[in-house]
């Protein structure tokens, strides 16, 4: 049986890989943990439920 290993895996031209580049960032997966916890918030909320964000940090990363 012949075993793959990650280390010879090319992600660079997959789905998973394009993915990862959408939600790079310091915040964003506290965002979207927060928008699948309670759904659709208002500004204000959000910035209540991640606490220590700036409001330009937080307008930024949702605007991406």
């Amino acid at each position: 049986m012949d075993k793959r290993c990650i280390s010879q895996e090319c992600l660079g031209i997959t789905g998973f890989s394009y993915t990862l580049s959408l939600i790079n960032g310091k915040y964003k997966m506290t965002i979207l943990y927060t928008l699948m916890e309670f759904g659709v918030v208002r500004f204000n909320e959000m910035k209540k439920y991640i606490g220590e964000i700036s409001y330009k940090t937080l307008s930024s990363a949702l605007k991406e």
